[in-house]
């Protein structure tokens, strides 16, 4: 059996999973407009290249990411002491690969990661 907290701080295993369902939601309007744009775009053969076909591939390629912060999101509500591990990698790697990433990662979501309460 995985290793659970009993107490938390702040309910923080519960802002921490609807920080992995924002970021789904984030990925899922940023994906959505970088395909709306590139379907509007001129592309080199002339051959129309529609929103949805777009979009697929792009989910389709997001789709590990996504199930990844579906399944911290899930952890976390369950207070699994491994969901919050693997956020802190997830929200490190935010810190080095993004540069907005930095900011969130280390004012937001980080802080997030802290479960147990202080007196214990």
């Amino acid at each position: 059996m995985m290793k659970k907290w009993e107490s938390t701080f702040n309910n923080n295993h519960l802002r921490l999973m609807r920080v992995h369902i924002g970021l789904m939601i984030f990925y899922f309007i940023f994906f959505g407009l970088v395909a709306y744009f590139l379907s509007v775009l001129p592309n080199e053969n002339s051959e129309p290249v529609g929103f949805l076909k777009n979009l697929m591939l792009i989910m389709v390629g997001y789709s590990p990411l996504f199930v990844l912060h579906l399944l911290l999101a899930i952890g976390a509500k369950k207070k699994l002491e491994l969901s919050r591990k693997i956020s802190e990698i997830v929200f490190a790697i935010m810190v080095l690969a993004f540069s907005i990433g930095t900011i969130l990662s280390l004012l937001y979501f980080l802080p997030r990661t802290i479960w147990k309460s202080k007196e214990s």
